[in-house]
């Protein structure tokens, strides 16, 4: 069981683009459009981190 918690948790600090108000949140979160959101989430993963740091090189 506690291993699909786990998975459960990590899977939360993904991010998902799936619904509207998702991207919206995550654009703002990081500070792009959900235009940029999608190129980088599509680039180079989901991983917010990651994510952040291709959007920092971009500018």
């Amino acid at each position: 069981m506690s291993e699909d918690k786990g998975r459960h948790a990590a899977e939360e600090d993904l991010i998902s683009l799936e619904h509207e108000w998702e991207r919206r949140n995550w654009s703002q979160w990081l500070g792009c459009s959900e235009q940029e959101l999608q190129h980088a989430v599509e680039s180079i993963g989901a991983d917010p981190d990651n994510v952040r740091r291709f959007l920092r090189q971009a500018r």
